[in-house]
């Protein structure tokens, strides 16, 4: 569903995997600023800049995660009319050709119409998605080129949150442990704390999988396909591979949802012939 550049899945696990997310996120931020900072039950000072903090972070990772949801992740446009590709492939299906490479435009059978390099189709959105990693249920949407920015963000936005709820929990285990306190208590911070640790250990593990793949210039689809470069980039390498996922303004802009990273289009050869791509 397209509606107003703004696009939704249907798929009913990623519509439940996207409502845990935000029930996951409320329950730890309320958990922690009303349970184990204890805000509103005194006046000090400290304890409003700790919940401030918690909900800055959780307001963040949801704009981030909203972002993520509703953004068109680089869908290539279908043609108006459809292309048959059929007399040009049927040539070929005995000559097994090798993938594209990451520079060739190439045809999509099933969207039956040409789409830049290194874009891939995806078997959930039904649909060609440039510099696709992904299909990501917790997002409900792929991962690719134009919204790579906001998921990563949300990855580096809960992470922050998983971390400073393990520090908090473990600050007031630590101080106030064996004090009284109500049974609720208890259990709402174990729950807590056991939440923060595994997705935690989930979002580190995979933004750092995403932070090595930009700064490689290779996404998990690429990785699989043609492996790692033969030797590691340097930074004057990695931080245009960065600025071709997040956007080439101010790389201030890079950490704040809000801002759309401003991508080009990719611009296809004026005499692109179906014979001549992969």
């Amino acid at each position: 569903l397209n509606w107003k550049g703004m696009v939704l899945n249907r798929d009913p696990l990623g519509i439940i995997s996207t409502s845990c997310v935000y029930i996951l996120l409320l329950y730890g931020d309320l958990t922690a600023v009303y349970y184990v900072i204890e805000y509103g039950q005194s006046d000090s000072l400290w304890k409003t800049l700790q919940a401030l903090l918690m909900h800055v972070l959780l307001v963040l990772a949801l704009v981030s995660h909203l972002r993520a949801v509703f953004s068109d992740p680089g869908y290539v446009p279908l043609s108006p009319t459809k292309i048959d590709f059929s007399s040009d492939l049927e040539k070929d299906n005995k000559k097994k050709k090798p993938p594209p490479t990451m520079t060739e435009w190439s045809v999509c059978t099933k969207c039956e119409t040409f789409r830049p390099p290194r874009s891939h189709h995806c078997r959930k959105c039904e649909r060609c998605v440039r510099r696709m990693d992904h299909h990501c249920p917790w997002i409900n949407n792929c991962v690719g080129q134009l919204n790579f920015k906001y998921f990563f963000l949300f990855l580096l936005y809960t992470g922050l949150m998983c971390l400073y709820s393990i520090i908090l929990v473990s600050i007031d285990w630590t101080y106030h442990w064996g004090e009284s306190g109500s049974t609720v208590d208890t259990v709402l911070t174990v729950i807590l704390f056991i939440e923060a640790v595994l997705f935690g250990m989930f979002t580190t593990a995979v933004s750092g999988g995403q932070t090595m793949a930009t700064l490689c210039d290779r996404n998990a689809i690429e990785l699989k396909r043609y492996g790692p470069p033969g030797k590691w980039t340097p930074y004057r390498t990695w931080m245009p591979n960065v600025a071709t996922m997040c956007g080439r303004g101010s790389k201030l802009l890079w950490l704040i949802p809000c801002v759309s990273p401003r991508i080009p289009d990719p611009v296809p050869p004026t005499d692109l012939d179906a014979s001549q791509v992969v």
